[in-house]
């Protein structure tokens, strides 16, 4: 009976309401199972506090006008129409649900479908036909999205993947949570809020990855909605398949310690330093905004400052709010949180850099640490460290570079080859890759240095001097 079209509003609701009968198929879902579901929807939805979550999302429903109190009648016909009319015998129309091409047992409106027009606006649907043409299946899928949903913002979240199985994951973790509300705050007026959307939307990923690991890697889309008022809109957050994938192996064993760390750090309010879990709201959801999280958003855009701000751990920022962890963030006190192997990942999933030119700007790094610690050159570190990103910059970074590679040369061999240089600072049509081939660099002499031991006894040098503070502050 039940099946996924490819649309969210109707993907959510079906994998609801096979997660609610809990099974792993829709096809599996039996009458026995709908009628349940629809008993469920029927008690809570006509009561508060998950009436006031559907003005957000079925405003002017049986269930949620206000005429319907006093007419218990009315509210209970609208209830068995939308939750029932899969037990319709012969269909009493010719038009076909547009949904799952099956036999519709209605024609259906904003108040049933959320984002569609109004009974009035005729002009704004096919052939002039107000309505849509809808199932009783693809109806009480429809109805039944908001429990594999969430309230944040005001508005409601769902997540719809590439893939059914995850799909289902997610209707499923907001269904238990919801339901678990549900329990607990059966007289309150209000339905619970959560806020920051794109927070929680890479939270309850990696609560999936954490979950279950053995389906195969798809995109992910969410949509942050609301259909009351004249104010109806929907802002949709799209995380390609690279985003997805860093994901998956960050939060994965080789790299989770590393993760975690940088995770625990992003968080508002907090100063990253206790192993406990982030302040939780009434839906067991976070209540703070992580800033590390809603940046992988910008992604791959905005991979430079990404890199900069939670892998080199030296963000620059115009302005920041007073509950903003990145105005705290240092390099001279969170040394340990520079990792070359995660940013190695960050390059291969994110920037799709070619793993030869990774590992020779990893040689080339490890040479240049291995001779400032040797030779103590801390005006070459500096000028990694705090160079600014003009075109003389460039000119002074490479000079410093050359002479200690001239330098280097009579003891140790040259610290890099010509076809060494142009693959890590020249070999790109971006004429501003130097300035994260720079970073790059610098992250992996960063950690090699401190696996040396040599930045615990030169701490003077992630001191700005006040030629580079002045830079910065011009920049």
């Amino acid at each position: 009976m039940l099946k996924y079209t490819g649309h969210p509003l109707v993907d959510v609701g079906v994998a609801t309401i096979t997660a609610f009968a809990d099974k792993d198929d829709p096809a599996d879902v039996t009458e026995e199972d709908l009628a349940k579901i629809a008993d469920y929807m029927e008690q809570q939805y006509s009561k508060n506090p998950m009436k006031s979550f559907l003005t957000v999302i079925f405003p002017n429903s049986g269930f949620t006008q206000p005429a319907f109190e006093k007419q218990p009648e009315k509210r209970a016909a609208y209830a068995n129409e939308v939750l029932r009319s899969w037990k319709q015998g012969a269909p009493t129309t010719s038009d076909r649900c547009v949904f799952y091409g099956t036999p519709a047992v209605r024609r259906a409106f904003r108040e049933m479908i959320p984002l569609v027009g109004s009974e009035s606006g005729f002009n704004f649907y096919a052939e002039g036909v107000s309505g849509l043409p809808i199932s009783g299946e693809a109806l009480l899928a429809i109805q039944a999205f908001p429990l594999g949903c969430l309230k944040c913002s005001g508005r409601v979240l769902l997540l719809h993947a590439e893939h059914a199985d995850l799909t289902r994951l997610f209707a499923a973790q907001s269904l238990e949570a919801n339901r678990r509300f549900l329990s607990l705050a059966a007289q309150a007026d209000k339905y619970a809020d959560a806020k920051y959307p794109r927070t929680q939307i890479i939270e309850r990923l990696i609560k999936a990855e954490q979950e279950r690991r053995d389906y195969e890697l798809c995109s992910v889309t969410a949509y942050h909605l609301t259909n009351y008022g004249t104010n109806a809109a929907v802002e949709i957050y799209h995380l390609p398949l690279q985003i997805m994938s860093f994901l998956y192996d960050a939060t994965d064993a080789t790299y989770r310690e590393a993760w975690q760390r940088l995770v625990r750090r992003g968080w508002e309010g907090g100063d990253g330093s206790s192993d406990d879990a982030p302040e939780r709201d009434e839906l067991g959801l976070p209540a703070r905004r992580n800033v590390l999280y809603e940046d992988l958003f910008a992604l791959p855009t905005d991979a430079q400052r990404f890199l900069r701000t939670y892998l080199l751990r030296t963000p620059r920022l115009q302005r920041a709010g007073k509950d903003d962890p990145r105005a705290s963030y240092n390099l001279a006190t969170e040394l340990d949180l520079v990792s070359w192997p995660l940013t190695r990942l960050f390059l291969e999933r994110i920037m799709n850099v070619d793993s030869d030119r990774i590992e020779v700007i990893r040689t080339m790094a490890d040479k240049v640490a291995d001779y400032i610690y040797d030779e103590g050159d801390t005006r070459l570190f500096q000028t990694f460290l705090y160079g600014r990103n003009r075109g003389q910059d460039y000119q002074e970074l490479r000079s410093r570079l050359i002479r200690a590679d001239y330098a280097s040369a009579p003891q140790r061999g040259p610290l890099f080859t010509l076809d060494e240089f142009i693959a890590v600072f020249e070999d790109t049509d971006d004429r501003f890759w130097w300035i994260m081939a720079r970073d790059l660099l610098l992250i992996r002499m960063i950690e090699r240095l401190h696996e040396r031991g040599w930045i615990s006894t030169h701490r003077e040098v992630l001191m700005p001097r006040e030629e580079d503070e002045d830079a910065s502050a011009g920049e």
